[in-house]
Parts: C-alpha cells; sequence; structure tokens
C-alpha cells in the first residue's frame, strides 16, 4: 500500500513539474542508419511480424521498433508515434533506452576481465571491490563474481526496497550516490548460492568490481572491448550527447496502473544518469543487434568464456534460470538467450534465436511497473513478438 501512494504521490508531482518543462527545438532527421542493400526480409516472417506491430500499435502502444540481424542482412520496422504529443512517427536509427539489456553488457565486460586474468569467477568480492565499499555490504567474504553474474547471491534489489521506493518518488529529482544503493539493498533474500533472485544491485557491484580492477570508470571497459571492436559509434552510456537529444523517441508511463499514460522522458533520462552497470545503456536498434551478433559469434568473447556465459543457473523455482548476464526464453521447443528491459517509460527486448541466427531488438516506448491496462498489453505485445521470432 505504501509504495502505490507513493506513485500516486509521484505522478502527481511530475504532471505539474512537467507543465513548465521545454523540449529542445526539433533537429534534422539522422543521416540512414545503412545502405538499402543491407535490407532484406526474406530471412524472418516479416508479413505476420509488421501485422503484428500494427495490431497493437492501434491498441494503446504510442510505438515499436523492431531490428533483426542474419548475417550481414538486416530487417527494421517501425510503426506508431515517437512523439504522442506532435504526432510524429516512429523512425529508424532512433536511440533507443536499453533497461535491464544493460546487464549483458556489464556482464560481457566483467567475463574479458576473467579472460585476460584479471579477476576469477569463484573469486570473494571483497577482494576485488574498495574497502569502503565491502564495508557497506554485509557477508561480501561470501559472496562471488559469478554469483552477483548469475543472482545468487542473495543481495537484496534496491528496486524492491519499499522504503526506497517511497524515496524515489517523493524526490524523483535527487541524484543518488552508490551509498544510497547499497544502503537500500542490506537484507539478504538467503546465503549465498542457496537460490536465485533477480536484484539490481548485483551489477551496481559488477561495476564497481570493473572500476576497481581496471582503475578505470567502466564505460572505458565498454568502448574498449565492446564498443570500438565492434564498431559501435552510436551507443552511449548514461547520457546523450546533444546531438542526439532530439533522436530518442519521448517516452510514456502509466504510473499508477490507471491506463493513463504521461510524459516521462526526462526523468527517465535522470534515472540513467543516476544508474549504474544495471540500466543505463542507450543505442540504436541496429547497434544493439550488432552488439548482440558480436557476442554470439564469438567476436567479443572466447569459445569457453561464451558458453559459461549461456550455462543456465537455476533456483528453487525449477521454471526461474538466467546465465552470466544472460535471460533465456523457451518458445516453440527453441532456448532463446538475451536479456529484456523495463522502467516506467518503455519495455525492450534484445534476443538471439540459435536456430534461426537470428539476432533481434524490440523497443516500445511505454512502461507500466504497477500493473494494469497497459502492462497487460505490452506484455501481451512482446511474449506474441517472441513467440512469432521462435521459428
Amino acid at each position: 500500500m505504501l509504495r502505490f501512494l507513493a506513485v500516486s504521490v509521484f505522478a502527481l508531482l511530475f504532471v505539474n513539474c512537467r507543465k513548465n518543462a521545454s523540449h529542445p527545438s526539433p533537429a534534422p532527421a539522422p543521416a540512414p542508419c545503412m545502405s538499402s542493400d543491407q535490407f532484406n526480409a526474406s530471412f524472418l516472417p516479416a508479413p505476420a511480424i509488421k501485422a503484428l506491430a500494427d495490431d497493437y500499435a492501434g491498441k494503446g502502444i504510442p510505438g515499436i521498433t523492431i531490428m533483426a540481424r542474419k548475417g550481414n542482412q538486416y530487417w527494421q520496422y517501425n510503426t506508431g508515434l515517437s512523439n504522442a504529443e506532435t504526432g510524429d512517427s516512429m523512425k529508424a536509427c532512433m536511440v533507443w533506452p536499453a533497461y535491464s539489456i544493460t546487464k549483458m553488457y556489464t556482464a560481457t565486460a566483467v567475463l574479458k576481465l576473467v579472460e585476460e586474468g584479471k579477476i576469477g569467477l569463484d573469486q570473494k568480492i571483497n577482494t576485488c571491490l574498495p574497502a569502503n565499499i565491502v564495508a557497506q555490504v554485509p557477508g561480501a567474504e561470501k559472496i562471488s563474481v559469478k554469483m552477483l553474474l548469475n543472482h545468487s547471491s542473495g543481495i537484496e534489489n534496491f528496486w524492491e526496497n519499499p522504503l526506497f521506493i517511497v524515496g524515489y518518488m517523493e524526490n524523483p529529482f535527487q541524484t543518488y550516490t552508490v551509498s544510497d544503493f547499497l544502503e537500500a539493498a542490506r537484507e539478504r533474500l538467503f546465503e549465498p548460492g542457496a537460490d536465485i533472485a533477480y536484484s539490481n544491485t548485483n551489477y551496481l557491484l559488477l561495476a564497481l568490481i570493473i572500476d576497481e580492477v581496471t582503475k578505470q570508470n567502466h564505460i572505458a571497459a565498454f568502448r574498449k572491448w565492446l564498443f570500438e571492436p565492434l564498431g559501435l559509434t552510436a551507443t552511449f552510456y548514461k547520457t546523450l550527447p546533444a546531438g542526439q537529444l532530439n533522436n530518442i523517441p519521448r517516452l510514456y508511463a502509466d504510473v499508477d496502473g490507471s491506463g493513463e499514460l504521461i510524459e516521462y522522458t526526462q526523468l527517465s533520462l535522470l534515472q540513467f544518469a543516476n544508474e549504474s552497470g544495471s540500466n543505463s545503456l542507450l543505442s540504436t536498434a541496429k547497434e544493439f543487434v550488432d552488439y548482440l551478433f558480436g557476442l554470439t559469434h564469438k567476436k567479443i568473447l572466447g569459445d569457453a568464456m561464451f558458453n559459461e556465459m549461456k550455462t543456465p543457473y537455476r533456483g528453487k523455482d525449477a521454471d526461474e534460470e538466467y546465465g552470466l548476464g544472460l535471460e533465456f526464453f523457451l518458445r516453440n521447443g527453441i532456448k532463446l538467450y538475451g536479456h529484456s528491459g523495463s522502467s516506467f517509460g518503455g519495455r525492450t527486448v534484445l534476443l538471439y534465436n540459435p536456430r534461426s541466427d537470428i539476432s533481434f531488438f524490440v523497443g516500445v516506448n511505454a512502461g507500466a511497473e504497477l500493473g494494469g491496462p497497459v502492462l497487460e498489453t505490452i506484455a501481451g505485445f512482446m511474449d506474441e513478438l517472441v513467440t512469432r521470432m521462435a521459428f
């Protein structure tokens, strides 16, 4: 009940704030992401996917982007609105929030450190974090790097701490420190390694491990091992450059489960600036699939480490399993893998189908975290889309 009350208060605060918000004047449309000879609709059921997206865009989802890659061929479809206030259509080459897809990138960087012998998967995190951070993580001497990666650490998710949520909702514009997040995650859900529970805190700590081991901010590791080798020039972390601020779809949120969407872009960007490791990456749809293509085609990790990454770990609930920074989706007898993401403002998924050898990204510029008709519509679309891609 406390959480729902906080959301209601927050909704009123945000509606009042947005009346005074101003948006930059429209910028020229960006150049095409790729040449026309790279497009090919024959490697997937394009007509059925287009019809599905159009149907859901007509059911209240503002806008949808779908991008797929097989080999050096791409297919993209955009439908609905990038800006519901102005009526602007969804366009190719727009920058999308990754949300929790970010965790896959963080995990990949950590596994590069493992490959290079800088840390070990079974190494306890009290040996690879700064002393001031270790002091804020009860039981750090029992928790391994792998336990953070596969969510078996038992560390509380700060986004599931009611007091943290209330504080965030009451003052969504405040700046958060690492200590704020760790203070909201001091509870231990189970003994390390005894079960699995998804936690953003795990990936905050992994980002801090990269910082400590490399003696640089983890964005440098992302650039070194991910962005530069794969040629990702339109992938960003925490903040967007000024030239891209008009190239992100407006993000919309149902903040109380009522079914009413409010414009949420400014607060989403503040959230990305605050968080580390778990939810702060932004990229074009093309560069999302280019990253996943690079990962699944051994352009980043070697065979042994990539196989370790995609090994499932199960908790007491047999249906819940995670790899090292990967989620699994079983559809039509095929286990697709990658990661999904969501928050107030949007929902995304980035998956690889090993049978068809297709990487695909889906972005929806609306989110609803507390239930209600908007959440049901978005979840229904994502489920049907992923099922159609399992062929």
